[in-house]
């Protein structure tokens, strides 16, 4: 349930639309506003303060894209997530540089899309907060630095790469998000590795160093796409969740097994802004882990 005061505007010129988006995140705690159109919400952006605000692409008047970027320039710009039909990885990447938070396909999935929004405004708040209560303590800022790190690492790998996998994520339906479940059970997973750091740190028994060193847990879904050594997509796409990444792998949980030799995956950076992650990995692992599949990839540079 989201925090009641979490105000967020909805911009769409499909009633229907509107008020099905306006009671689907009232229910889930959101205090909501709507209008039709862009200038709509320009001039109603200029009065209010959001948290965050969702937008359609195609509208009269002022199309979303136009929307985004005038949010964008504001001085506090609000959280922008963006609810379309269109799926062309060109504009998702331009919004996602632009600033926008993420891209959601339609039809949506609300139960998920409430949590998206509310991790987004959080992760908003904690930002803006920064300057206010000083610098983070010392073992969130190194898991900080750590993601950041990664990310970077990971968005260089990316460029590589260049444009050989837009014709992979070319996904022309809506792909269904994993569980609820997953996030709360990854979650567990990270404090109970904090616990078993924590007492190795104060036992008199060597410990393991380098064993999580090198990993960080980041809260996320990506896009997987089996595909061959040469890059090429022999499966169909599906979501999965980001349990931890290093630099040079991942681990990720799933309601099912797979047997696909690479995976394709695509994901929006956490702490990189404005970046999106697109890398292949070799699977070395996959194994079951509580209710879920534990999937280690290896990530690897194309042929």
């Amino acid at each position: 349930m989201s925090q009641p005061n979490n105000h967020i505007l909805i911009v769409d010129d499909e009633p229907q639309v509107r008020d099905l988006t306006r009671r689907a995140l009232t229910a889930h705690g959101f205090q909501c506003d709507v209008v039709s159109d862009g200038e709509e919400a320009v001039q109603l952006v200029s009065k209010t303060s959001y948290d965050a605000v969702l937008t359609d692409l195609r509208m009269p008047r002022k199309h979303g894209h136009s929307l985004c970027i005038d949010l964008m320039q504001l001085p506090k710009p609000p959280c922008v997530m963006v609810l379309t039909a269109l799926t062309d990885p060109r504009l998702v990447r331009d919004l996602m540089m632009r600033g926008v938070k993420d891209v959601v396909q339609k039809p949506v999935n609300y139960d998920v899309l409430a949590m998206k929004l509310q991790a987004v405004i959080e992760q908003g708040r904690q930002q803006q907060m920064k300057s206010v209560v000083g610098p983070p303590k010392k073992a969130n800022l190194k898991k900080f630095n750590l993601l950041q790190q990664v990310e970077a690492s990971l968005v260089e790998l990316t460029e590589l790469g260049g444009d050989r996998l837009d014709s992979v994520f070319e996904v022309h339906h809506e792909l269904p998000d994993p569980p609820r479940a997953i996030r709360e059970f990854i979650r567990r997973m990270a404090e109970s590795e904090v616990m078993e750091n924590d007492k190795a740190d104060g036992s008199a028994m060597p410990s393991h160093p380098g064993r999580n060193s090198d990993r960080v847990t980041c809260f996320t879904t990506a896009v997987a796409v089996p595909v061959d050594r040469l890059w090429k997509r022999i499966g169909d796409p599906f979501k999965l969740a980001l349990r931890d990444l290093s630099e040079g792998g991942v681990r990720l949980l799933h309601t099912r097994a797979t047997n696909a030799e690479y995976l394709a995956l695509c994901w929006n950076a956490t702490q990189v802004g404005g970046k999106q992650i697109r890398v292949v990995c070799t699977i070395r692992k996959c194994k079951p882990c509580g209710p879920f599949y534990d999937i280690n990839g290896q990530f690897v540079m194309a042929d």
